[in-house]
């Protein structure tokens, strides 16, 4: 993909997010569905919903805490860049936008609530790379050095981060040829790496990967100051290398195909070797789109806003995830270490875009009908607070197994006792907090009781 297409990629994604066809007129909360597949393993897909009287949402990223960022409508039909916790689906606050006549789209989040994206200007031609800080505020990015900065400001798109707050993308020059780059931090000038191109993701070895332009597009991964050139499947021409993760594993395409590439990040001297990953029954095509550390993949099989499914690769199956019931298509644009996955598609009744969430149980835990209730309550006794959460079972035969419940944001394991689990915690901080059951995951609504 070169710089044109991705582009056109965005232009036409922030059209589909913006696309008014109705007027919602209250916010619509999380709600999630469950359903098996072939392979016996169940889905679980929670619609994250929309703003106040917006119109359509869109999941873009997700970290390890975990958070979710993306883009939504609000009532005024101005996009906004909300934070929805992925445990709750609650909206737990917004970024900035740069440049009050464009649109800054955040790409990727990492888990110190760092973010790099790009702000596509009003002119649709003119592009800034964008970096926000753990606060949501956004900074422009400096062009390479030499480059005129009234030009070279407005000619920058940034595309992934790692959690040393490194961020790439690409800077034009005044001849237009795009350059893939490394910035150490948003304050100081790019490294550039050598390539005439685009750099999309870097791991926290300082490993990059992105694609060399030319009559065609091929993938690359550089390290400690050279590249090296990521080869196509057998009989193909092109490569694309998307994503990077920490141990040795590169995300992308081979022409029509998945793939990924496989690297020794210790020893450069060993070349990267590819695998195409399967293609869904019922397509011809598919993109990866990031991969986590534990070497999931996500991305879609199909064409985006049309017909796609977003996908999920694991240990070398491909998973398909559908699409919301009713909807017409998925796709999906982030997965956490976690194995949260965080997308975009239609739902039934208004067919608008709305910001997904899947987590796959490949079985072997706690089936959700073998749950009666989850039930959680804050007990006082004068100045002293209690807060207790209980599982109850249908029955004595998980007596000894574990569950997980997560109490803000902090998981604890908990070991089942006959037909029931039991967590206490003693004199926890005024105010509500948010009792999750995580594992088995989805099977009941976050609780959020007070303590006052």
């Amino acid at each position: 993909m070169n710089n044109n297409s991705r582009k056109k990629e965005m232009a036409l994604f922030i059209g589909a997010v913006s696309l008014v066809l109705s007027v919602m007129t209250n916010a619509e909360e999380a709600r999630a569905i469950k359903y098996n597949i072939a392979s016996g393993s169940q889905v679980i897909i929670t619609d994250l919903g929309l703003l106040p009287g917006g119109t359509a949402s869109s999941g873009l990223a997700i970290n390890n805490e975990p958070l979710i960022v993306g883009l939504a409508t609000d009532s005024n039909l101005d996009l906004q860049r909300p934070f929805w916790d992925a445990n709750t689906g609650a909206i737990v606050g917004f970024a900035d936008n740069f440049d009050p006549a464009a649109t800054a789209v955040p790409e990727h989040l990492n888990n110190n609530r760092e973010m790099a994206g790009t702000e596509v200007i009003s002119s649709g031609r003119l592009f800034r790379g964008i970096y926000w800080n753990a606060t949501g505020q956004a900074f422009g990015l400096p062009p390479l050095d030499g480059i005129d900065p009234l030009f070279g400001e407005v000619h920058i798109m940034a595309h992934g981060i790692n959690n040393l707050g490194q961020i790439v993308g690409s800077s034009q020059d005044e001849n237009f040829t795009s350059h893939a780059v490394l910035w150490q931090n948003k304050d100081t000038a790019p490294i550039d790496l050598g390539v005439v191109g685009d750099s999309n993701g870097v791991n926290d070895l300082s490993h990059v990967v992105g694609n060399i332009f030319g009559s065609a597009v091929h993938g690359f991964l550089w390290r400690s100051g050279s590249f090296i050139q990521l080869s196509a499947l057998s009989g193909q021409v092109v490569s694309e290398a998307r994503a990077i993760n920490n141990t040795g594993l590169i995300a992308g395409k081979s022409n029509i195909f998945p793939v990924v590439w496989e690297y020794d990040p210790g020893n450069p001297g060993r070349a990267p070797r590819i695998q195409q990953l399967p293609i869904p029954a019922g397509f011809f095509s598919a993109t990866t789109t990031a991969v986590n550390d534990s070497g999931d993949v996500v991305g879609y099989a199909g064409s985006p806003n049309i017909d796609s499914h977003a996908v999920l690769w694991r240990n070398g199956i491909a998973i398909d995830l559908g699409v919301w019931p009713g909807g017409h298509y998925s796709v999906a644009n982030g997965i956490n270490d976690l194995g949260q996955i965080v997308g975009t598609g239609t739902v039934s009744g208004n067919n608008l875009d709305h910001a997904l969430m899947w987590t796959v149980d490949e079985g072997g835990g706690i089936p959700c009908d073998d749950l009666v209730s989850f039930q959680v309550r804050c007990q006082s006794n004068g100045s002293a607070h209690r807060l207790q959460a209980k599982l109850t079972l249908t029955n004595a035969s998980h007596s000894g197994e574990q569950v997980s419940i997560t109490f803000d944001g902090n998981p604890t394991h908990v070991t089942i006792n006959g037909n029931k689990a039991q967590l206490s915690i003693n004199n926890p901080v005024p105010g509500q907090h948010t009792i999750v059951l995580t594992d088995p995951a989805g099977c009941f609504p976050p609780s959020m009781p007070s303590c006052n």
